[in-house]
């Protein structure tokens, strides 16, 4: 150790070999000394005058121009074998200078059979996916040798272990073990099992047994926790924090988080700063802010029914045009921004709290707007009083006509109400990929606010809105620019509602009740007419595939997501699979094969499914399935998983055309 922690090292070379029974593997001469890795199979190694019988995981090493001769024994050997350098550079201190003189280790020739193979497998499979990639960068070479030190670093701890009788490497824990290497990759439990050299059901009991927890259940904590370390020590963004603890996709990554803590990661990075500031943290996470100038998004946080964006469409800061334009607006936001605060009022001519009414007038209205629909209540009168998210008492003067919504996944109830909002975030980006909406992107003008956590200030002033409905933990950062624009209404989004209570909600707001029910009557009815003409289909099972990106490895989407699907009473009553619930993350192709229903729904973007069931169709494990050799899996839209009353809408006429057939 004292040697290795003063080398100088370089790698050489790397090589992944399998060598067949008839052949041999040798060098005359080593030019440079090496760790071989045997990964399976049985051989004998000669090192000089040593031999080493090796059968399965073992390391041995040889210096340079040692002879070295690797002879496979009945079937084929695998092995890395790894080509390295390592000086100690001059001058260097005398015992360092004597031990390399009485004992080169990177010169002798010596064994070890490790209790933990798969974390050392792991480090040398990584080493040579960066030593073969084929782009020759500058930096290569130090993730490389980063790479080759961890390796060592390792080893030598294993032995070290050994010899004071450490670890005994068993199955859990070398479970474990992988999980905390790995939790940033896909993993599936099937991939555990096969790196281990186990079946599924044993390692599944075996783990449960000695945790608690199903392999699945402990990565999912393992990644969570890293997630909650990072949402309170850093300001990455929500999609750089969910591709850094495993989730590709931060659809699947919110839904996770909820299901596990109760609350959205933004919610949970609210509750944290708030924490610190009430405990007097010498270094408060918080930070003042401009009401004008957006600094770096700090989380991007989706509403509870988790709507899906795409990887690699991150944040983007709305900073305010340059140039001349730029400027006057600037000028213009800021004396808007100005008069209201002196007049506290908005745009809208509205007062966002504790309106100058009597107490019993007050009580009066916001009673009204919050009873249920009736013929009468449409002929209401304005202003009116919803009492928010956030216990704020808003008066809404009038009934509003130009609503912009903070969050994409709104659109879709507004389009339901007959008053589509004149401004959302990800408007253009979402009205032309989801199938749910994009009817409305040929009839309705809805401009392009930006990103969710930083909407553009400028652009909603220029709009005059009469209302903005944002929601509660998301836009707390942002409510006071806001507020300074138009009226806000802040809504609850980790409150579970059906999609008609929230169209409820959304109606209170605009003073469309009466259509609200008549929606929900409407689409009632359909739901009823689609379960009783798929009865037929009853006894069969069916699944909802989302895919996660990788091609080979797909998300479930349960009673959380298309609860309306599988809800008997209310909703389509269709019927999953006996192992539903088999596992709460990703599900590999060997893991659907557990599921095995009678139908699959693939849900993906339509423009997508083409190339995702090409590539699904040239695996034996997919053709081997009921649905596929039936010709049973059908695309559905992405757009499904929000919830929304049009995506209920879609979900049942897709459906109903497909199952009653």
């Amino acid at each position: 150790m004292n040697l290795w922690n003063h080398a100088s090292v370089k790698v050489m070379d790397v090589r992944h070999q399998i060598v067949q029974p008839t052949d041999i593997f040798s060098y005359a001469s080593l030019p440079s000394s090496v760790f071989v890795y045997a990964v399976r199979g049985q051989a004998e190694v000669l090192l000089d005058e040593l031999v080493y019988s090796v059968n399965g995981c073992h390391v041995i090493h040889g210096g340079k121009g040692h002879a070295l001769e690797i002879v496979p024994q009945k079937t084929e050997f695998e092995f890395y074998i790894l080509f390295y350098k390592a000086v100690i550079p001059l001058p260097c201190r005398q015992e360092i200078k004597s031990l390399l003189e009485t004992r080169n280790w990177f010169l002798l020739s010596y064994d070890f059979v490790p209790q933990q193979s798969i974390v050392l497998l792991d480090k040398l499979e990584k080493l040579q996916d960066i030593w073969q990639q084929v782009t020759d960068t500058a930096v290569q070479p130090l993730y490389a040798k980063a790479l080759f030190q961890l390796f060592v670093a390792e080893l030598l701890e294993q032995m070290h272990e050994t010899g004071e009788g450490g670890e005994s490497g068993d199955l859990v824990w070398q479970a474990k073990q992988f999980i905390h290497s790995h939790y940033s990759e896909p993993i599936t439990l099937e991939a555990i099992a096969q790196k281990l050299r186990y079946s599924v059901p044993y390692l599944s009991k075996q783990f449960k047994q000695q945790t608690g927890y199903s392999p699945i259940d402990y990565l999912i904590r393992v990644r969570l926790d890293k997630a909650k370390a990072l949402l309170m020590r850093t300001e990455a963004s929500l999609q750089a924090i969910a591709e850094g603890v495993g989730y590709s996709d931060l659809w699947y990554f919110i839904r996770a988080f909820k299901k596990h803590t109760g609350v959205t990661p933004g919610q949970f990075k609210e509750q944290a700063e708030t924490a610190l500031w009430e405990a007097g943290s010498e270094y408060p996470v918080k930070r003042l802010r401009s009401s004008l100038v957006q600094t770096s998004p700090r989380y991007y946080n989706l509403f509870n029914n988790e709507n899906h964006y795409r990887k690699g469409e991150g944040e983007r800061v709305q900073l305010f045009r340059n140039g001349t334009k730029g400027k006057m607006h600037k000028l213009m936001l800021g004396l808007a921004l100005l008069l209201s605060a002196c007049s506290g009022t908005g745009n809208g001519g509205a007062v966002n709290s504790s309106p100058p009414q009597s107490t019993q007038q007050s009580t009066e209205v916001a009673t009204s707007a919050s009873t249920t629909a009736s013929p009468q209540s449409a002929k209401q009168q304005w202003p009116r009083t919803y009492v928010d998210a956030t216990g704020k008492e808003v008066v809404i003067a009038k009934q509003p006509q130009r609503v912009v919504v903070t969050h994409f996944g709104m659109m879709e109830y507004f389009f339901a109400l007959e008053t589509p909002p004149i401004a959302s975030t990800l408007a253009e980006r979402m009205l032309g990929s989801f199938e749910t909406l994009k009817p409305y992107a040929k009839t309705a003008s809805v401009k392009d606010i930006g990103e969710v956590t930083t909407p553009n200030l400028e652009l909603m002033t220029e709009l005059e809105p009469d209302l903005i409905v944002a929601f509660s933990g998301t836009h707390n950062d942002v409510y006071e620019d806001l507020s300074h624009i138009s009226t806000v209404a802040m809504i609850n989004n980790t409150e579970e509602r059906t999609w008609a209570q929230t169209l409820r909600e959304y109606a209170k707001l605009i003073g469309k009740e009466q259509l609200a029910e008549e929606y929900i009557t409407k689409l009632e009815a359909l739901m009823a007419e689609a379960r009783g003409k798929m009865a037929a289909k009853k006894d069969k099972t069916v699944t909802f595939l989302r895919a996660s990106g990788d091609g080979n490895t797909f998300y479930v989407l349960d009673d959380n997501d298309v609860s309306y699907a599988f809800d008997d009473k209310s909703g389509l009553g269709l019927k999953p699979p006996g192992q539903y619930k088999l596992e709460g993350d990703v599900v590999s192709l060997e893991g659907v094969t557990v599921l095995d229903p009678d139908y699959i729904f693939l849900v993906d973007y339509l423009d997508n499914v083409d190339t995702t069931l090409a590539e699904l169709n040239k695996s034996k494990v997919w053709n081997s399935l009921k649905a596929v050799k039936a010709k049973h899996v059908y695309p559905l839209d992405v757009s499904i998983s929000t919830k929304g009353p049009l995506a209920v809408e879609y979900t049942t006429k897709e459906l109903l055309r497909v199952l009653s057939e």
